[in-house]
């Protein structure tokens, strides 16, 4: 690629990049208002802060502009490369506030604040010890890597942000392995990989810069493309990981209740069919809820309206009927625990909704016991009804296929046997 297709895309990438960490920065604000003494949390969203400010600066349409406007060529690399280690400042301590007490973070503070505040005014004074003529977005550090102050610059930069980056990396990925929250294990895994894929960042401008001081251009690709490249993967892994704890679980929390509903839906279809007053809402695709904002409630109201189903039908299947369903479905294969209840609860409903269709009367008593379910609490409802609902379409299946007398004299009863009792 040339200069200024490079300047090109990364004008795009740096600046999605720096939207990205901005995202995440407003993202975290929320709960820091509700948390504002969380010392931990105010250093994650300051890392999303000067990060996302760092990758604006860099993008070569903004670090033009900054040159243009200042007289000072490359001014943007100074202040991008400031905001990337007080970014690093941030982690620092948002690392100590993980690992270790609130106490003892505040303690190391000054410290911390000290050691990378030190970087700063280093930098600065070497990048202003002497003028540095022409703009280089792209190719600062291998551009100016024979420049005395101008190299020395280039590697205090690396070496404090590579330096930040191996400490995060070096405390997240053992402590990711023992912890029983999958989602915080998931996250400070993702920002130890983010940090290694950052530091492959820092590889590279190291190696462009070595192999200018070696007299050599032919390293300069690593430091001018790749590096570039590496850090927006790792800032894009490191951002999903911070994020995580919050979106994934109730991303994954929405997930559970869409496959409930998707489960559900063919009974429950089945039941409005038979008898229409119990819905409150018309069945519709269940692809349609998952974007819905009433998902949850679609889901209760679809268990109460199942439930409601069930006590409407019930008549239609007598006692003596159930027990000769329960004799003619355990046949040869007894399910193990309570299999046969839920076989038996879909093979009920089963026939219970086919004799509504086919015009029969109830049989005037209550049908049998009621529910077989175990547990009172709406999670153990749910579980149950997924059991049934996913037994129901098997039987429905197989009752599809066999027309043979049932115990009632209607038909469409399953053989002893014919549903495996191993998926059910």
């Amino acid at each position: 690629m040339t200069g200024g297709t490079l300047e090109n895309v990364f004008s795009y990438t740096h600046t999605l990049s720096g939207l990205v960490s901005l995202s995440a920065f407003g993202y975290k604000w929320r709960d820091l208002r509700r948390d504002p003494d969380n010392l931990a949390l105010r250093a994650l969203c300051g890392t999303r802060l000067f990060n996302g400010l760092a990758y604006l600066v860099l993008a070569p349409v903004t670090y033009r502009w900054i040159g243009a406007h200042t007289g000072i060529p490359n001014l943007g690399t100074l202040v991008g490369h400031c905001f990337i280690v007080l970014g690093a400042l941030s982690a620092h301590v948002m690392v100590a506030g993980w690992f270790g007490s609130p106490e003892e973070a505040r303690r190391r503070l000054p410290r911390i604040a000290m050691l990378y505040l030190g970087a700063v005014a280093v930098m600065t004074g070497l990048f202003l010890a002497a003028p540095l003529p022409g703009a280089h977005p792209v190719d600062f550090e291998v551009h100016f890597a024979t420049h005395p102050t101008a190299g020395a610059y280039v590697v205090v930069f690396l070496v404090t942000y590579g330096l930040n980056l191996a400490n995060t990396a070096r405390h997240t990925w053992p402590s990711s392995r023992g912890l029983a929250r999958p989602w915080l294990a998931q996250s400070l895994r993702l920002a130890a990989v983010g940090s290694v894929f950052v530091l492959g960042f820092i590889l590279g401008k190291l190696l462009g810069v070595l192999g200018r001081w070696g007299g050599t251009t032919s390293l300069d690709r690593a430091a001018v493309l790749w590096s570039p490249l590496m850090a927006s993967a790792g800032s894009l892994v490191i951002v999903v990981g911070y994020t995580l704890p919050g979106w994934g679980a109730r991303l994954s929390n929405r997930l559970d209740r869409y496959r409930s509903y998707r489960t559900l839906h063919p009974l429950w279809s089945a039941l409005c069919e038979a008898a229409p007053g119990i819905a409150l809402f018309e069945p519709r695709s269940p692809r349609l809820a998952f974007l819905g904002a009433d998902l949850h409630t679609r889901l209760y109201r679809m268990v109460i309206e199942i439930r409601d189903g069930q006590r409407l039908l019930r008549p239609y299947v007598c006692e003596d009927c159930e027990q000769r369903l329960r004799d003619r479905l355990v046949g040869t294969q007894p399910a193990p625990g309570d299999r046969t209840d839920l076989l038996l609860e879909a093979a009920v409903l089963d026939l219970a909704i086919r004799r509504k269709r086919a015009g029969r009367e109830p049989s005037g008593d209550d049908g049998g016991p009621g529910s077989r379910q175990s547990g009172s609490e709406f999670a153990d409802e749910l579980t149950w009804l997924r059991h049934v609902a996913e037994a129901y379409v098997r039987v429905a299946g197989e009752c599809g296929r066999r027309r043979g007398p049932d115990v009632c004299g209607c038909t469409a009863v399953p053989a002893a046997g014919s549903v495996r009792w191993d998926t059910a």
